[in-house]
């Protein structure tokens, strides 16, 4: 893969995929690490192929890394703790002067709201909801990156729509 392959990829996908190690990782350095070891790994793999989704391609590595360094933790120390850290991320947040200040302030906060219940959900439901509307993966895209049929991606969908909605009735 040529250094200009690599530039166009990073510049078309990169935000995208920062974005989604953020949400996996909860973190600035773990998820600056992820990102670029996405890019290093897709890099020693080889070309990318335009065919196929190349943005479902490095998505799949990317859960595939992480996968594997959560494993490789839980595996040291037996048991993971993930903090809820959403408040201490810095999300660029776009000025909308026709919106009135409440109203985006409200807006805000379902938002936040919204990212502190995906956090709580367990791993597996979690990644589907972040691939499926966050990265706008497709059940058979999200079925092929984790290796599951599409029925289970269906089921885990499902599932986290419905803890969602019944954890943000209390709370909204």
């Amino acid at each position: 893969m040529t250094q200009e392959t690599m530039e166009y990829y990073i510049k078309t996908y990169g935000t995208e995929l920062y974005s989604f190690c953020m949400f996996l990782t909860k973190n600035r350095q773990d998820a600056d690490d992820l990102y670029q070891d996405t890019f290093l790994s897709a890099l020693e793999k080889g070309e990318i192929r335009e065919d196929e989704n190349p943005k479902s391609y490095l998505i799949s590595i990317a859960v595939n890394l992480w996968r594997n360094r959560t494993r490789k933790f839980l595996w040291r120390k037996k048991k993971v703790d993930f903090v809820d850290s959403f408040e201490e991320m810095d999300f660029e947040q776009i000025a909308d002067e026709s919106v009135p200040a409440d109203t985006k302030l409200i807006r805000e906060e379902e938002a936040l709201e919204i990212r502190r219940q995906v956090a709580r959900l367990p791993e597996k439901m979690r990644l589907v909801i972040l691939m499926h509307y966050m990265e706008e993966l497709s059940v058979e895209e999200i079925a092929a990156i984790l290796h599951v049929p599409e029925g289970t991606v269906k089921s885990r969908l499902y599932h986290a729509r419905a803890r969602l909605k019944e954890n943000m009735e209390g709370v909204v």
